[in-house]
């Protein structure tokens, strides 16, 4: 009764409904399993209240952060009284209950799709789906998110300051809808272990392993974007482990739909695949593990503190690994497959090693990312650094290259060498021209050249193929080609954005221009609508202008000093400026300010300063461009100063208001005999005019100290490819994936058109699909 008492009961109350309706879900579908068909019913209808349940589950946890309700000790931990609705909301998935609930939430929704997919193979389907949802369940009803604190806090302890980001809001949830659908094909495989059902199951599992691809593949492409946009350091992909730990099941998942495509098409693969299915879905699981532990604590900055479930996650890996490696010992020998007969320049023979390299690439990078559990024994554990994955991933990204650009002039019976070539000519010589280019450019390294040509070559023959392809039998069917263009963009943005970047720590003192590259870059202040917003001025060589704006500021709840870089994107090359420092300097003592009337003038000391009135000369357009809200106006201040015994000389003082920026800029103008002189503000309504005086003879004279601000400048060229390539890379998968899912809902037979993904389709012997 004390454990309830401490719970928020409608919460608590639909997780135990969750439980016990995917424990009837199971018993139901166990009873189809053993011969009663009348059970069929019973089992989808008890799924159903189980989806019911976790939704509304969710839906208590999110009107619980929405309404700010602090009753419950994880609203407590991760919102706050000041944070904006959807900051809010996006503390649902801040925390690890709070992201194992999102997870749990997608594969409810996702299993009322699996059923209606599943055709014959629905009750052994949907026992193995189940149960891996329900592994996620227990984790849930023991770690429950709904426990409630003796006493209600006034405010809770707020959402890290780094996932206050638009971004952050749809990142995350987009990734747990991947990591819920990468457990799909596996209960497809499974089942068809268990069962001894082999056919059928790699036509079904196809668009689910092809939607799973491209959602994760989407929310890699976001969390990169947060990461340049948000964190300061000027890339997208650092190689984190928990970064790492989404990009091995979408490198695996690669593999998975290119065979489960060789299997459709000609019964190859069969054995692989059900290998691939388990690797997907144990990646996730193992990368979940590595990230939520707090193994990696002292190696990620991303990685979650230990919440007491590593031996949870520790038994659900091994649970699902024992399952699978019993069902793949025992059940996989008498798999019949194809073997591969086909000619080395065929079809079959370049898909097999596109899988076979990208498979290596995916079990390279999970040592890397295991580094400090295979090094745990040792002294000192360490982890691999950036430089390792890049160093070994490179060759693997020229072969991919390299076999992306013939794959689609290859046949499933071969190709001969010399037809091949010819055909390839043409993409040749664009490939060629651009590799050329880019020699003059800036690449000059003979690896990188190659790099350019071979990925070009991609890019041109994969798109004279999506061409040919959407004329002859629509846009939906060069799905695969058309996502090996963006294979061939993303890689020509890889090379260019991280190879050839350039970065360069400058200091800036205010109001003081200073060189960086072919730009000029001026410190400009505060800006007047956020006071967290530098302004820092950009010129160039051309006399173009524009205003960057990057942040620094301190979290007035946790105290953290906090930075946002400014990116000013191009066609070309980003400007990426990111403040390191700030020092706000020390006030000048302007000596003595008056103001004066025009007309008027004042002793000061043994000077007489009159003001003359305003010289509008100095910008014949000031009043227009006040008029019109626009440009940089400048005004002049006419000061007759007289020293003693001498005649009067006339200083000019100016004013400067840009008012694009709504930076004031007042030059200081030295006066005759010693001593400077400055125009303090404008009475527009009197018709005034502030003048500040320093280093007159008998006056202090303190010129203070100028604010001065650090930044990290950062070109980035052609980065805008890596973000068009992966658009193009989802676009296809998009394409194809929903005609295979309408094909699998149909029940139609499979048609021999590419995957989205890494070397897929080539025309038959006579231009059309096989």
């Amino acid at each position: 009764m004390q454990y309830l008492s401490s719970l928020y009961l409608p919460g608590a109350l639909a997780m135990w409904c969750a439980l016990l309706f995917s424990l009837s879900t199971l018993w139901g579908y166990s009873l189809v399993l053993r011969g009663d068909g009348g059970a069929l019913r019973f089992a989808r209808r008890s799924y159903n209240c189980f989806a019911l349940s976790v939704v509304l589950a969710a839906l208590v946890m999110a009107f619980a952060l929405v309404t700010r309700d602090f009753r419950i000790q994880y609203v407590y931990q991760y919102s706050g009284l000041e944070l904006p609705a959807h900051y809010q909301l996006a503390a649902f998935w801040a925390g690890q209950k709070g992201s194992f609930l999102i997870w749990l939430l997608w594969g409810s929704l996702l299993g009322l799709g699996v059923y209606r997919t599943a055709g014959r193979q629905e009750s052994t389907v949907m026992t193995v789906y189940t149960t891996t949802l329900l592994g996620l369940l227990f984790i849930l009803v023991r770690e429950n998110p709904f426990v409630m604190l003796t006493e209600t806090p006034m405010d809770g302890q707020g959402l890290n300051p780094l996932l206050q980001d638009n971004w952050m809001v749809i990142h995350p949830p987009i990734m747990f809808i991947g990591y819920a659908a990468s457990a799909i094909p596996f209960s497809f495989a499974m089942a068809a272990l268990w069962r001894r059902e082999d056919e059928g199951w790699a036509r079904r599992a196809f668009p689910w392993a092809l939607g799973g691809f491209m959602v994760l593949g989407l929310a890699i492409l976001l969390g990169g974007y947060w990461a340049y946009t948000t964190l300061g350091w000027g890339g997208y992909w650092g190689w984190d482990p928990v970064e790492n730990a989404s990009l091995i099941p979408w490198i695996f998942g690669t593999v998975l739909i290119h065979g489960l495509y060789m299997e459709r098409t000609k019964g190859r693969y069969r054995r692989a695949n059900y290998i691939l299915a388990v690797l997907v879905f144990m990646s996730v699981l193992y990368g979940t593990f590595l990230t939520r532990s707090g193994v990696l604590a002292d190696f990620s900055v991303h990685s979650f503190v230990d919440l007491g479930i590593s031996g949870w996650l520790i038994g659900l890996m091994g649970f699902f690994l024992v399952w699978s490696l019993y069902l793949l010992i025992t059940r996989l020998p008498r798999i019949p497959t194809k073997p591969n007969e086909d000619p080395f320049l065929s079809r079959g023979t370049v898909l097999v090693l596109s899988t076979t390299t990208l498979l290596a690439s995916a079990l390279v990078i999970t040592a890397g990312t295991s580094a400090p559990l295979l090094t745990a024994f040792l002294e000192n554990p360490g982890q691999v650094g950036p430089s390792f994955y890049n160093r070994v991933n490179l060759p693997i990204a020229l072969l991919v290259a390299l076999l992306l650009s013939i794959v689609p002039f290859l046949t499933w019976k071969g190709t001969p060498i010399k037809k091949l070539l010819r055909k390839m000519l043409p993409s040749a010589v664009v490939a060629a021209v651009g590799s050329v280019v880019a020699a003059v450019v800036a690449v000059h390294e003979p690896l990188f050249l190659l790099f350019v040509f071979l990925a070009l070559l991609a890019m041109a023959t994969n798109l004279h193929k999506t061409v040919e392809k959407a004329r002859s039998q629509g846009l939906s069917a060069a799905g695969g080609y058309l996502a090996h263009v963006g294979v061939g963009v993303i890689l020509i943005g890889f090379l260019a954005s991280s190879g050839y970047d350039t970065s360069t720590k400058v200091t800036l003192k205010l109001d003081t221009p200073q060189q960086v590259g072919d730009s000029s870059l001026t410190f400009l202040g505060f800006s007047r609508e956020d006071p967290d917003n530098m302004v820092v001025q950009v010129d160039s060589p051309k006399g173009d202008r524009f205003y960057s704006y990057p942040r620094l500021f301190r979290n007035q709840r946790t105290g953290q000093t906090m930075v946002h870089p400014h990116v000013k994107s191009s066609l070309l090359e980003d400007f990426y400026v990111s403040p390191l420092e700030f020092s706000p300097g020390r006030q000048a003592n302007p000596g003595q300010m008056v103001e004066l009337a025009r007309g008027e003038e004042v002793q000061l000391g043994d000077y007489t300063v009159q003001f003359a009135g305003f010289d509008l000369g100095v910008d014949g357009q000031a009043f227009a461009k006040m008029s019109e809200g626009v440009g940089e106006v400048t005004m002049g201040a006419q000061v007759d100063i007289t020293p003693p015994g001498g005649e009067p000389e006339r200083a000019l003082a100016l004013y400067k208001f840009d008012q694009e920026s709504g930076r004031v800029s007042r030059p200081p103008v030295d006066m005759p005999g010693g001593g400077q002189i400055v125009v303090a503000g404008i009475n527009a309504t009197s018709g005034s005019v502030r003048l500040a005086f320093s280093g007159l003879p008998g006056m202090p004279n303190d010129p203070g100290e100028p604010a001065i601000l650090s930044v990290d400048v950062t070109r980035k060229p052609l980065i805008q490819l890596v973000w068009f390539g992966l658009y193009v890379i989802l676009l296809g998968g998009m394409l194809a994936t929903f005609k295979r899912l309408r094909q699998a809902m149909a029940g139609a037979p499979a048609v021999a058109t590419a995957p989205a993904t890494a070397a897929a389709e080539a025309p038959a012997e006579t231009e059309t699909d096989a």
